[in-house]
C-alpha cells in the first residue's frame, strides 16, 4: 500500500514453476475469480498434466456454487483443504 492505494494480485505456482500473475481491479468476487481461473490457472494446470491437483482455501469465492460448478465442468481435481488453516497455505509466500 502506498498513498492510500493498493494492488491486488492473483498468482499460481507448482514445483514446475509459476503461472501468470493477474492484477485485479475492483472487488474480487466469484465471477471475477472464475474468469481468472479460466484465463490463467486452467491453462497452467493443463500444462502440468492430468495428475495435477489444484489447491485453494475455503474463501467464499473459492467455495461458491459458481466456482464449484466451473471446476467440476472442467474436471479439475481440487485438494481438500481444512478450514481456518492459513498457516499451511504456501501461496502466501509467492
Amino acid at each position: 500500500k502506498h498513498c492510500g492505494r493498493s494492488v491486488m494480485v492473483w498468482g499460481c505456482m507448482s514445483a514446475a514453476g509459476t503461472g501468470e500473475l493477474q492484477f485485479i481491479e475492483g472487488t474480487m468476487n466469484a465471477n471475477k475469480y472464475c474468469d481468472i481461473l479460466k484465463q490463467s490457472m486452467i491453462p497452467f494446470l493443463r500444462r502440468l498434466g492430468r495428475r495435477a491437483v489444484f489447491q485453494h482455501y475455503n474463501d467464499l469465492k473459492h467455495t461458491s456454487k459458481t466456482t464449484t460448478a466451473l471446476l467440476k465442468k472442467l474436471r479439475v481435481k481440487v485438494m481438500d483443504w481444512p478450514s481456518m488453516s492459513p498457516d499451511l497455505n504456501p501461496i502466501e509466500h509467492l
